[in-house]
């Protein structure tokens, strides 16, 4: 190694000593924060200044609006707006929004319950007997390294198993959502949620834009952040239930976003962050979603949602999430790599692209990609060690 390359890991060795160091002392973390978002507020207010720092630091400045640069400042950093603020209006009609075969059509009270809600379900992508029966090939292609990122990861395998994909794109799910986002959707994520006996809560939390991914901009950049512009559905790959951890949704929750006290002792634990949700969430108004394999539901990220921890002694939980949006919305700026901070895991964007699940890409903003398909499939691997 040569000398400037063993500066250049000494230097990012001291970084993250220091960025750990912070992390784990509430004083320091709370002082960081609150100079960087009064520096932050300082580029704001002077829109000049924007052109004279990294474009990282002007997106930040764009992301975060005055609303929660003045929560995170007047806090001392201890209360944090959990994503972009914004509200949700009911549409002007409960028609659906795309015309759909009559064995797919949702009712006007259906319709208007996801409003009232913020979700629906569940409903029946396939039964549970072919559930069963395929999940055993979607495990397989999900043990092997993706093709998108190269280690071994729950994120985004629709791009590159195809018992993935012919899952998802049965009509039974996408003309769902079509009619309530709209004739043309695109697929941007998805993720993998397995939770073995044992393990614990996830907390309550909400999101709008995902900011909470990398902390200081947004991930998806929609025209206007109060309309209905993506839907995320959950799928049970295993039958689920209060026991073994099912999906919470506090209905109603999902007109505003909610501050959050990180870091509250209080709070529950998401990934590696620590918070509780500023918000009112009483018993009375905490919907469990029990499901069978085969089965889901489709929810507004916006809308509160959590689990309790899976305290079945021998049955896991395993389920798949998947996020849906309008052409309309930019994903992930311009950017080839992204970082979720509170993984502390990153992620190369260069085999990355949104596929079209139903309709066409009417508005050409973000990169696209085909869906996987089987004859395309290459033999197993060895699986890597998983990352993060």
């Amino acid at each position: 190694m040569g000398i400037a390359a063993r500066r250049t890991a000494i230097m990012q060795r001291q970084r993250s000593n220091i960025r750990d160091w912070i992390r784990g002392n509430n004083t320091a973390r709370r002082v960081a924060t609150t100079l960087l978002m009064l520096g932050i507020a300082l580029i704001k207010a002077i829109p000049p200044l924007r052109r004279a720092v990294p474009e990282q630091v002007g997106l930040f400045a764009q992301s975060w609006d005055w609303e929660m640069l003045r929560s995170a400042i007047t806090s001392f950093g201890s209360r944090i707006y959990i994503d972009q603020p914004c509200v949700m209006p009911d549409p002007p009609t409960w028609q659906p929004l795309a015309e759909v075969d009559e064995q797919w059509r949702l009712s006007e009270d259906q319709i208007r319950s996801f409003y009232e809600n913020g979700f629906l379900g569940p409903l029946t992508l396939c039964s549970r007997e072919e559930m069963i029966e395929l999940r055993e090939q979607v495990w397989a292609e999900i043990e092997q390294p993706s093709k998108t990122y190269g280690f071994v990861t729950g994120r985004d395998r629709h791009l590159d198993c195809p018992a993935v994909w012919d899952l998802i794109k049965r009509p039974e799910w996408t003309e769902r959502l079509a009619q309530l986002l709209g004739p043309n959707l695109l697929l941007w994520r998805s993720q993998l949620f397995l939770k073995e006996p044992g393990a614990p809560e996830v907390t309550w939390h909400q999101a709008s834009t995902y900011l909470s991914e990398e902390g200081y901009k947004a991930t998806l950049w929609p025209a206007d952040r109060d309309e209905l512009f993506q839907l995320t559905t959950w799928i049970a790959f295993d039958d689920v239930d209060y026991d073994n951890g099912n999906m919470q949704f506090v209905k109603g929750s999902h007109r505003r976003i909610n501050t959050a006290r990180i870091g509250a002792k209080d709070g529950g634990g998401f990934a590696r962050t620590r918070f509780k949700l500023e918000a009112d969430i009483t018993d009375d108004k905490v919907v469990n979603m029990p499901m069978q394999a085969g089965q889901f539901v489709i929810f507004s990220e916006r809308c509160i949602h959590g689990s309790p921890p899976n305290a079945s002694p021998d049955r896991r939980r395993w389920g798949m999430a998947f996020r849906t949006i309008k052409p309309s919305v930019k994903v992930y700026d311009t950017e080839l790599r992204h970082h979720v901070m509170y993984l502390r895991q990153e992620y190369s964007l260069e085999n990355w692209g949104a596929v079209v699940l139903r309709g066409e890409d009417d508005a050409g903003v973000n990169r696209l990609t085909d869906p996987p398909s089987a004859d395309a499939a290459s033999p197993a691997e060895p699986p890597l060690q998983a990352a993060g």
